[in-house]
This record gives structure tokens, C-alpha cells and sequence, in this order.
């Protein structure tokens, strides 16, 4: 707990929080209890439906704890999913080995674990899935990751210290909050200047096949699941493809995006892009064998963009659907 405190934040009064014993108290008197060596740091959203999007998805992820472990049973399995990935491999290959990493909606903690596989980072996940988070931490515990930490945390009110994370992930999170742009807004406080943010959401292109997908399976009981590519995996466990079907068409809150919003969003809060996966323009020359996402590159045009996107239905589509785009954030 010593080397996640000075990270920590009441997220309350924003005031700094003490350890004793078993309890996270505050400059302000506020009680936060560490259960199975998780600080519980969740509070409620600041408006009434705002919060009853909250719940109801806290809910939703407390029974399908996505995505899972099934299979994953040492780190080795671990690095070669995040191979098989490609982005996950990207990821790693982007961020220094002493970087200070936060993933806010980090789930069953997969990502997180593996980026603390390289013991110099400090590494962070915050969910509000407790059930989720108890995944992350029993790996984590099992394989003694001493830099990795777990915390349940809201987005809108984020336990962390304000300029305090040099890179940041939030990837299939925010289109299931009541606000993403907001929730985008008010993670970026958290990244240093010059920090780097990736955040990944729903393409509203790339997600028509899938939305199409959703009708069907409502209007036949889920006869024909099959015709989900994802479900036809003879390498997924079972376990895990319900999972997947539960968080890809029972999810009671979702919403779509563009990439020329999140660059609408990047320039807005003075972002500089970097980078999109898939990638929004030309690629470096040498990208050959993988994206540098941390690497300035072409934003391309407005009508690319729509090209790209079309594209991505019947590549990305197949999977969900799901972009990442990648900024730094600027120096005041």
C-alpha cells in the first residue's frame, strides 16, 4: 500500500488519504475500508441519473466479470495472448519501463497484470466491479506483481491524484457511461503534461453489423448466436464466450463514436494525436512489423476517415467494433 498511496486521493474532498490498518481515511474524516487488499474508493455519480446508469451497469459487470480468466493460469499464457492481440503487445512496446500506468475501467485486470509484468512500471487498475477486480488481484497476489495495484473507483470520481499517471488506458469504458465525453474529460486531468492517453470506444460504423447482429438474436431468443464470429472460436472457453455475449448484446448502456469526434474531443482539450488503431491515415514506413502508438502520424482527412471507418466493418466489426486513439497531452 506504500507505493500506491501517494497516487491516492479522497474522492470526496480530493484530499490526501492516510493507511491505518485496514481503512483509507481522509484529510476530512472520510472512512474508505481496503477489503482483500483492494481500497474501496467508490462513491456515487453526482446526479441522480447519472448514477442510475451507474449502478446499473456496476451491476451488469458485478455478474459478467469481463472478460475473464478462463485459461490464463501463469503470465507466460498472459504475454502470449497480448501477442496474439498485436495491441496489447503495441502497448507495451510504447510505454518506458518506468512509466506510472492507470487503467480506468481495467475490468478483470488482464491488461493491467500484464503491463506490470515489467517490475519497474508502477501499474494501476480502478473498476467498480468488485467481482471483477477480485480476478485481477487474485492473479496478481498468485504471481507476486508487487507493482501492480487494484482500486474500485467511479470515473466521474477517480481515487488518483491529478497529474500524477504518465500514460493512461481506458478502452471500452467510456461509451458505456452517461457521458463519454466528460468521463474522457475527466480522466485526462489525471495524466501528466506530456502524458499520453489512449482511449478506446465503439465505432459507429464498425458496430452496424453487430447493432444488425443484436435485432436478430432479440428476434429469434439467441437461436442463432453463431452467426457471431466470436462464438464460433473453438480456441475460447466456454465460460468466457458467454461472457462476451452478455457484454456485447445485453449491455444495458452503450453509445457509438467517430473518430472525428475524438479528434474533435482531442483538440478540444489540448491533446495532440498520435495515433489511431486501427490506424486512421498512413502508416509510418517503419511500421512493417507493428504500430509505434506513441509516434506522431498522419490524421488524414475528414472523408478518409469515412472511408476507413466503412472498412472497418468487415474487419474490426467482426470483433465488436472497438478503436483506440491515442494523444499526448500538452504542457500548460
Amino acid at each position: 500500500m506504500h507505493q500506491l498511496l501517494p497516487f491516492l486521493r479522497c474522492p470526496a474532498s480530493r484530499t490526501r488519504l492516510n493507511h491505518e490498518d485496514d481503512w483509507l481515511i481522509s484529510g476530512t474524516g472520510i472512512r474508505y475500508p481496503i477489503t482483500n487488499g483492494i481500497p474501496r474508493l467508490l462513491i456515487p455519480t453526482k446526479t441522480p441519473e447519472e448514477e442510475r446508469i451507474r449502478q446499473t451497469m456496476q451491476a451488469f459487470y458485478e455478474r459478467f466479470t469481463f472478460p475473464g480468466y478462463d485459461d490464463i493460469d501463469s503470465p507466460g499464457v498472459l504475454v502470449n495472448k497480448a501477442k496474439k492481440s498485436a495491441f496489447g503487445l503495441w502497448v507495451d512496446q510504447a510505454i518506458p519501463a518506468t512509466a506510472t500506468v492507470l487503467e480506468v475501467g481495467c475490468g478483470t485486470g488482464q491488461m493491467t497484470n500484464f503491463l506490470g509484468l515489467v517490475t519497474t512500471r508502477t501499474v494501476i487498475g480502478a473498476d467498480m466491479s468488485a467481482a471483477s477486480l477480485a480476478l485481477g488481484q487474485g492473479f496478481k497476489e498468485r504471481f507476486g506483481l508487487k507493482n501492480v495495484h487494484f482500486v474500485q473507483g467511479n470515473i466521474f470520481a477517480m481515487p488518483v491524484a491529478e497529474g500524477s499517471v504518465d500514460v493512461l488506458l481506458c478502452s471500452g469504458v467510456l461509451h458505456h457511461t452517461p457521458d463519454p465525453e466528460g468521463g474522457y474529460r475527466k480522466i485526462l486531468k489525471l495524466v501528466k503534461p506530456n502524458g499520453t492517453i489512449l482511449i478506446g470506444l465503439y465505432n459507429r460504423y464498425a458496430r452496424i453489423p453487430l447493432g444488425i447482429r443484436q435485432v436478430i438474436f432479440k428476434a429469434t431468443g439467441n437461436l442463432s448466436r453463431a452467426l457471431d464470429a466470436h462464438m464460433r472460436r473453438k480456441d475460447v472457453d466456454q465460460s468466457k464466450k458467454e461472457i462476451w455475449f452478455a457484454d456485447q448484446y445485453k449491455n444495458p448502456h452503450e453509445s457509438w463514436h467517430s473518430v472525428d469526434e475524438v479528434l474533435g474531443w482531442f483538440d478540444d482539450s489540448g491533446v495532440k494525436f498520435l495515433s489511431g488503431v486501427p490506424a486512421i491515415s498512413k502508416t509510418l514506413p517503419e511500421e512493417t512489423d507493428g504500430l509505434r502508438l506513441f509516434r506522431e502520424h498522419p490524421r488524414g482527412s475528414a472523408l478518409e476517415h469515412i472511408v476507413r471507418q466503412l472498412g472497418w466493418m468487415f474487419t474490426i466489426g467482426r470483433e465488436g467494433g472497438l478503436f483506440v486513439m491515442v494523444g499526448t497531452k500538452d504542457a500548460p
